[in-house]
């Protein structure tokens, strides 16, 4: 019990501590809480990017399929055979098979006038059966027409709609974009968490040794009245978490403040992020930053008791 105490008075006097170093260096506390707080800013924004840009693909490839007509000589047990042989293909995420009467099914509800016309001129029922191919990603649509490609299907196949069209060829130029983006999007968020941590590190030890050379004179009375390492380092290890979470705070105020007032096409560009689990996000850049500030404040007091030591 009165370990506990002695622990919450010592926390005490610590936090207290590190409050007035962080009153004390007031325009370095804000600017290091300032361009720590903008780093994590700008990764926020990249992860949101990368985020909408993996969404839009995957949407993307929901929407556009490779349609397989068949000849008229086709089977519907050949079309399954030729439909399974597709799908062991890992790049395929799914094929559906539509038989000459669900097309005219299809056909009747989404345009009925064309269906009257087949009644009314005696055509009967002209629209093939078809396979529709839905990729995994829309980079694979001219590997699945090279698969078709082979002589095996050729006796089986009208046609095959692929990336000839220019609606394909439209959506197809957006998905290599979009793939360039993400691809780009990953490389800048690896670099931007080696910038963080490197430059995080490097503004906090400068923030922290420039409030030790001010208080250079206190740790030394502190040290000849025996003060323990512990009580020394406490509010400089304080007062650099203090830093790490108001930077993250300030990341996501600027965020959140930036996203609120644009809008594209009259929609607020909120809504493309609500797929993010911000509070996941938050927690683990804030378990990252503390742990940063923990680091950043143990180096710096270390060397400098180190070094006060042999003085």
């Amino acid at each position: 019990m009165q370990n506990k105490s002695s622990f919450f008075s010592l926390f005490e006097k610590s936090f207290k501590l590190s409050l007035s170093n962080i009153w004390r260096n007031k325009v370095l506390s804000l600017a290091t809480i300032f361009v720590t707080g903008t780093i994590l800013f700008i990764f926020n924004i990249i992860l949101a990017i990368n985020f909408i840009t993996q969404s839009a693909l995957t949407d993307l490839n929901k929407k556009v399929d490779i349609t397989v007509y068949l000849k008229e000589t086709t089977t519907e047990e050949q079309a399954q055979t030729i439909a399974h042989e597709l799908q062991s293909i890992k790049e395929i995420a799914g094929v559906n098979y539509t038989s000459k009467a669900q097309a005219l099914a299809q056909i009747k509800t989404t345009h009925p006038d064309l269906s009257l016309s087949f009644e009314k001129y005696n055509l009967g029922n002209p629209l093939p059966a078809s396979l529709n191919i839905t990729t995994t990603n829309p980079k694979y649509h001219q590997a699945v027409a090279d698969f078709l490609a082979q002589d095996k299907y050729q006796v089986y196949l009208s046609n095959v709609i692929t990336n000839n069209s220019n609606d394909n060829n439209i959506i197809t130029s957006v998905s290599k974009n979009l793939i360039k983006l993400s691809d780009f999007t990953h490389q800048v968020i690896f670099w931007l968490i080696i910038t963080f941590v490197l430059g995080g590190t490097l503004i906090i030890l400068n923030a922290l040794q420039i409030t030790i050379f001010t208080r250079k004179h206190e740790i030394s009375v502190m040290k000849l009245v025996g003060a323990s390492h512990w009580f020394i380092r406490s509010p400089f290890i304080i007062e650099s978490i203090i830093y790490g979470v108001s930077a993250v705070i300030l990341s996501f105020i600027m965020f959140f403040s930036l996203t609120g007032k644009i809008q594209i096409e009259d929609t607020a560009f909120w809504s493309y992020y609500s797929g993010i689990n911000f509070i996941l996000v938050f927690l683990l850049e804030l378990i990252g930053t503390i742990l940063l500030c923990i680091f950043s404040s143990s180096v710096a007091i270390h060397e400098y008791l180190k070094k006060d030591l042999h003085d």
